[in-house]
């Protein structure tokens, strides 16, 4: 029921795509004036926030639709959110059976990353961080689900790190022996000393898969310095893995290379802490007034409710619009914390949040390109332009017409309505958040746009 719901709304969306892109050929005639003539407006709904922690979100599933495409690793300490980390945790495994390395002499071995610069967020590239590498303690099982408040056990020494100034655009040189320039990217030399007994292992860890990861569980990825620097991660890019550099008998400067797969666990694991952040004090029962907060990874949502829908009377709804203002509040600092680039609606279906009718018909028209002007006309969600004020604002437009339709049906049946929550569209890939001024603001509270026909 609910992919043939999806289906009728996805393809009346089209239709209205297509009737947006002629309607400015009926501009000025009879028949528009008189269609126009019927359609009520009303933008005086009352509009309620509540800003709330997250617990946790998914971050790695069996099904490969449902696993992130960037992964984060690094902290920051916000003027306004207060402090929030991410640490990855992946397996590299066999691309192939590797008992070539069996008998070989190491020369080095290099955990691989690749930069996702979509996922960039603080002050990178401007503080020196350290990123270290440790040995996971327990092989995770691939099937089923893993949210982000789940941190797997670890070695306590760690098998490498590098300290580094994050350069994400800037290829880099190695020596293999010869001199190769590589696509951007942070490498991590492991202790030979710590990594070396991989060599000693029976060769079915090295002819089966299952043998290999249980001798070897996956990598902990976490930034142990640095307090202002996220990096986004392509986990799945060629150029991440963990590469054995080794000679073996007359073969000279051979590689081999572990690598990160759909097919193997990789999780990430979120802690974010308000204390003392101005954020805080919003982490209450209490409706916000000046500001109500969204933020990425598992930071915190904001659900509005709307009441006043029982005043319309019997009616058809044509379009619902909501508009909303994020802004930098004092202290703040927009030029390392730019708000979210996506913002989309969800409700609560039970046990988990699912994005409204009105983004997966969008999603399903705009072939789930979310960033594409399709989308943009036919759900919105992305921030405008900033206008630079004072106060500096970003200008959010979403189209909610499914979402109020449905609480209204809800009222006119004596049915309790959901909540609307907001959130970045794919959460656990961005870092970026948002401060949207509340309702109490004189010039940029949020507004419903309610357009409807009596019936």
């Amino acid at each position: 029921m609910r992919v043939l719901r999806f289906g009728i709304f996805a393809s009346l969306a089209l239709v209205l795509l297509l009737a947006a892109c002629t309607r400015s050929v009926l501009i000025g005639s009879d028949f528009l004036d008189d269609e126009q003539s019927l359609i009520q407006f009303r933008d005086d709904l009352g509009l309620t926030f509540h800003t709330q922690r997250t617990d946790s979100i998914l971050v790695h599933s069996d099904n490969v639709s449902r696993q992130l495409s960037t992964y984060m690793v690094g902290r920051i300490t916000d003027p306004i959110f207060g402090r929030y980390e991410a640490e990855i945790f992946a397996q590299p495994v066999l691309p192939t059976v590797g008992t070539q390395l069996l008998g070989s002499t190491l020369d080095s071995v290099v955990v691989s990353l690749r930069y996702d610069t979509t996922a960039l967020y603080g002050d990178h590239g401007n503080e020196p961080v350290t990123i270290s590498v440790y040995q996971m303690a327990e092989n995770p099982p691939f099937e089923g689900e893993v949210y982000s408040n789940r941190r797997f056990l670890v070695d306590p020494d760690p098998l490498g790190s590098v300290t580094f100034t994050p350069r994400p655009r800037d290829s880099v040189l190695v020596h293999v022996p010869d001199t190769v320039k590589l696509v951007p990217q942070i490498r991590i030399p492991l202790s030979l000393l710590k990594i070396r007994d991989i060599l000693l292992q029976d060769s079915v860890v090295f002819e089966n898969q299952d043998s290999f990861l249980n001798y070897f569980n996956g990598l902990q990825i976490v930034m142990t310095s640095g307090s202002n620097t996220m990096l986004g991660i392509d986990l799945l890019d060629p150029a991440s893995g963990m590469t054995f550099y080794y000679d073996k008998d007359v073969l000279m400067d051979e590689t081999f290379q572990f690598v990160f797969t759909s097919g193997s666990v990789k999780t990430l694991y979120f802690e974010h802490d308000f204390t003392g952040a101005p954020i805080e004090s919003a982490l209450t029962p209490d409706p916000e007034i000046d500001n109500w907060y969204v933020q990425g990874m598992a930071g915190p949502t904001t659900t509005l409710s709307v009441s006043g829908l029982e005043g319309l009377g019997n009616i058809a709804i044509n379009q619902a619009e909501l508009e909303f203002y994020a802004t930098f509040p004092e202290g703040d600092m927009g030029n390392l914390y730019p708000p979210c680039p996506y913002l989309a609606t969800q409700i609560n279906a039970d046990t988990a949040l699912v994005l409204t009718n009105d983004v997966v018909a969008a999603l399903e028209v705009a072939t789930n390109n979310y960033a594409s002007e399709t989308f943009k006309r036919l759900f919105g969600g992305s921030a405008g332009e900033p206008d630079p004020g004072p106060p500096v604002v970003f200008k959010y437009t979403m189209i909610v017409t499914d979402y109020i339709q449905d609480q209204y049906d809800a009222v006119q049946a004596g049915e309790d309505q959901k909540a609307l929550y907001l959130n970045p569209i794919v959460k656990g890939i961005f870092p970026h958040r948002a401060v949207v001024f509340g309702p109490g603001h004189p010039d940029f509270a949020p507004k419903l746009r309610v357009y409807y026909t009596d019936l």
